[in-house]
């Protein structure tokens, strides 16, 4: 029974601390064979890359990547088609920027409390049943709004039942992450995967579904109809993802007791640990108190790398809502300027631009995603924040204050940096908020708080920018999103310079959990840098 404890927990240990020194720990001669797992017995390899948790099968992999897809698609359509809804659905054309900033804030309002939820109720019955309901409240509020009459009451509700969804499906985006992750030095490689799935997923929002409304013209009589059919087409699709997740989603801390852990379990022996070929069961922990995960998850921003990466969340969320969101309102309201989209007129044109630009933006987002990944496994983290925040800056600031039409040639590579720098603060981001100085059993709590920050962000820059939006210039969101952008390159450069004492700390940490792990099992041999 002594050595079932010492394994369960090593296994924990090989998620917190250096791959290196867990395996340097059980080739050290003071050690006993049967002392500290090595990283082989915890950690396996998918696809040749990915250093992954030994419970992680292809199909988790796999499922859990379409789902960072399917989420972030979901997030940018609904900000692209809302102002189409708006002008084309229900006739609005005036003060177009504060109704979308109003229906952000209220979204935000209810995310706030929602993500912390989201993430401590996740650490009590597991990442997959709150990803899975997440899915389907999107796919639900998406059907929901092709029926809308009206923006109070109808769009609001539909805004905030899509908002419930959308603060599940983030933040088990990024808690799910820190399951998976392995090595402690291969997670950029995840991260930067993830990164890719979801840059794609904003890449078929803006290149492939914005066209859908108006590339049904055989089956429908006219642009609103077209786009309530679309609608209709997400929605369900969405929900008929969230089935999928419940089946295949990664799920490492989900109950015992579970239906669905015990059937994925009989089909899949990776769960469960053996012992000289002798099945026995996985160790689970206890259920722990909601207000203490709460606590953890907040406090865990003592630690300047992981509030650098709340204050990340909290970028590339706004940036993910404005850009989406002020690109193609930006756009209509330029058409609208024209003459255009008026009395029931074709919006097929402003469909387009927007197209073009979500395209441009996301397509480089997606290329540079690895990048940034690689980046982050070879150069200290808080530097390559630092470098996406000024890309993302010198991009942000020149569009915002641009006088062509926003789909002029001069802007493409303005756009492009504005990808650069989005890309860059999601994959580094959710590096950071999933590394080794993580208690993984506080991960889905810490990726809650993670995901509050990225609600709060939305709450303020987006009701902001629409205000803006309307009293001063067209651009003005983007001025938000340059001088935010800049904090954080301010932030990670002092971060950076305190990182080596964060490490050498760190390292006192390990040092004494080894000298633990020996002392419990009787082996008092003390620790030391040649270990």
């Amino acid at each position: 029974m002594k050595s079932e404890v010492v394994e369960t927990r090593s296994h924990d240990d090989s998620n917190f601390y250096d791959s290196k020194h867990d395996s340097q720990i059980e080739s050290s001669p003071t050690s006993s064979s049967t002392t500290v797992s090595s990283p082989a017995s915890t950690h396996h390899r998918l696809f040749w890359i990915f250093i992954v948790n030994k419970d992680i099968g292809y199909l988790n992999l796999i499922t859990y990547l379409v789902a960072c897809f399917a989420t972030i698609c979901l997030i940018a359509y609904l900000s692209i088609v809302q102002p189409f809804v708006l002008t084309v659905l229900l006739g609005i054309t005036e003060n177009t920027g504060d109704i979308t900033g109003s229906l952000a804030l209220y979204d935000e309002i209810l995310a706030l409390p929602a993500t912390l939820i989201w993430g401590v109720l996740s650490d009590r019955v597991g990442r997959r049943p709150i990803y899975s309901a997440g899915f389907v409240l999107l796919g639900t509020s998406m059907i929901l709004y092709s029926y809308v009459k009206n923006v109070y009451p109808h769009m609001l509700l539909c805004r905030l039942l899509f908002s419930l969804g959308s603060a599940a499906c983030t933040c088990m985006m990024t808690g799910t992450l820190g399951d998976i992750a392995g090595g402690r030095h291969q997670r950029g490689r995840v991260s930067a995967m993830v990164g890719m799935f979801a840059g794609f997923g904003g890449l078929v929002s803006g290149l492939v579904l914005i066209k859908v409304p108006y590339q049904l013209g055989t089956l429908v009589k006219n642009d609103a109809e077209g786009i309530q059919l679309a609608l209709i087409i997400v929605g369900g699709s969405a929900i008929g993802l969230a089935v999928v997740l419940a089946l295949a989603i990664p799920d490492i801390n989900a109950p015992e007791s579970s239906l669905i852990r015990c059937l994925r379990r009989a089909v899949s022996p990776r769960n469960s640990q053996t012992v000289d070929n002798v099945e026995k069961p996985r160790i689970v922990r206890p259920a722990m108190n909601p207000l203490k995960l709460l606590k953890y998850g907040i406090l865990a921003g003592r630690d300047p790398r992981i509030a650098l990466a709340y204050f990340s969340s909290f970028v590339a969320r706004a940036d993910t809502v404005l850009f989406t969101s002020y690109v193609s309102l930006w756009v209509i309201q330029h058409f609208l300027d024209l003459g255009w989209c008026r009395d029931g007129k074709s919006c097929g044109a402003a469909a387009g631009d927007t197209h073009l630009l979500t395209g441009i933006g996301q397509g480089v987002s997606l290329a540079f995603a690895p990048l940034f990944g690689y980046a982050g496994e070879k150069l200290k983290k808080s530097s390559v924040l630092g470098v996406a925040g000024l890309i993302g800056a010198i991009g942000s600031l020149p569009f915002a204050f641009t006088k062509e039409a926003p789909a002029h040639k001069s802007n493409y590579v303005f756009v492009c940096m504005v990808g650069i720098g989005q890309i860059g603060m999601i994959v580094t981001g959710m590096s950071l908020v999933n590394g080794t100085y993580i208690d993984p059993k506080y991960r889905g709590s810490v990726a809650g708080v993670f995901s509050f920050c990225g609600a709060v962000s939305i709450m303020i820059m987006v009701k902001l920018g629409g205000y803006l939006f309307d009293v001063w210039m067209r651009g003005a969101p983007f001025v938000l999103m340059g001088i935010a952008h800049l904090l954080v390159a301010v932030f990670s450069l002092y971060v950076r310079i305190i990182t080596p004492r964060l490490e050498r700390r760190d390292q006192e940490m390990f040092a004494k959990e080894v000298m633990n792990l020996r002392l419990q099992q009787g082996n008092p041999t003390r620790y030391t840098k040649d270990d």
